[in-house]
């Protein structure tokens, strides 16, 4: 089965990145636009992914937050294809940042194309959380520039 992994340095603190990864405003400052989170008190919860392509049309997607480990780790599941899948970020100490890893697993053979598109996109949204810590540059509506 294909598993997902990128990483990137983030010259911000881990508590930072953490929380960007762990609040809706966090997701909806760099890469959603209408994401919630509810927390239960075990530190699940759930956790959906919201993007606006125009006026009329959402994307949506999310599911399970399996654990939320302060300033080390996030993992929630979500089902960007026909499989479940899930993805973990990792955050550590890293020089005068963070490395931040994202991995995703859980992808069919049969869902291959989605697995291909994930990849793509996990790797551009590292690139806009690095870029909005530390340049403060939005440019999460480039993701969905040519759709109408």
């Amino acid at each position: 089965m294909p598993v997902i992994k990128h990483q990137t340095y983030i010259k911000s603190q881990p508590a930072k990145v953490f929380q960007m990864l762990t609040t809706a405003d966090g997701w909806n400052a760099w890469f959603t636009d209408r994401t919630t989170i509810a927390w239960n008190k075990d530190g699940t919860g759930e956790i959906r992914l919201r993007w606006a392509i125009n006026r009329e049309k959402m994307i949506e997607d999310g599911g399970k937050i399996i654990e939320a480990t302060p300033d080390e780790s996030f993992i929630f599941q979500w089902c960007p294809g026909e499989s479940q899948t899930t993805v973990k970020f990792n955050v550590q100490p890293f020089r005068e940042g963070t490395l931040l890893a994202v991995e995703e697993h859980g992808y069919s053979n049969k869902d291959i194309g989605t697995c291909i598109e994930c990849a793509i996109g996990w790797g551009e949204a590292l690139t806009l959380l690095k870029i909005y810590l530390e340049h403060g540059i939005v440019l999460k509506e480039d993701l969905f520039a040519g759709v109408i």
